[in-house]
């Protein structure tokens, strides 16, 4: 079966929460992929991929990095899952580390403190939306053991669908103590639950 690109899985149902501002837009030119800036200026901010993805604008997402080290520059929050994780594109502007990292995707799983780079071919959103989201009706089968998924899968038909600014978290938060039961699942504000998490834990991710 031919793989459908994001924006053709995407063109009818997704749920447009508002369009990305030209400063926004300005500000991360040359900064971000090109493949992302289109789906911003084409399609904006909102809910993806059958209600798993939320494409956000990085700015409101900055706090993150209060929990999580940054190990290549700059390190964007451009996405989050159902389940809270999010998604960080790393340039290349660290060459401290290699240069060879970076340009490149990179899952942080919040609920499990731990992380997972998805690295780049031609470019690492046009592999990320258009080889890891592929095109049948659950696009995170194939690939959830890339966003740890099953939780969402099991029981997206069972709880309310999620408004922007929400996902699935664990109550309490795993780093509280909290059981990875799916009845342990609700709907919750996402910046607030990476807030409690982060503030249990104090560093989500620590690369140093």
């Amino acid at each position: 079966m031919a793989r459908l690109t994001f924006e053709e899985r995407n063109n009818s149902n997704y749920i447009k929460h508002n369009d990305v501002p030209l400063e926004i837009i300005n500000k991360y030119n040359n900064v971000l992929p090109e493949e992302l800036l289109s789906i911003w200026q084409t399609m904006g901010f909102g809910i993806y991929e059958d209600g798993f993805l939320q494409l956000v604008n990085p700015d409101e997402f900055e706090f993150v990095f209060e929990y999580i080290d940054k190990l290549l520059e700059p390190s964007i929050v451009f996405g989050v899952t159902a389940l809270g994780d999010l998604l960080i594109w790393e340039g290349n502007q660290n060459w401290t580390i290699s240069p060879d990292e970076g340009n490149r995707v990179k899952i942080i799983n919040i609920r499990k403190c731990h992380s997972c780079a998805l690295n780049s071919l031609k470019g690492a959103l046009d592999v990320f939306f258009d080889d890891y989201f592929i095109s049948h009706k659950d696009y995170f089968i194939s690939h959830k053991d890339y966003f740890d998924s099953k939780a969402y899968l099991d029981m997206k038909g069972e709880l309310p669908k999620l408004e922007y600014g929400q996902c699935y978290g664990y109550v309490p938060a795993l780093s509280l103590g909290g059981k990875t039961s799916n009845k342990n699942l609700q709907v919750v504000d996402i910046k607030s639950y990476i807030d409690v998490i982060g503030q249990s834990v104090g560093k989500i991710i620590d690369l140093w």
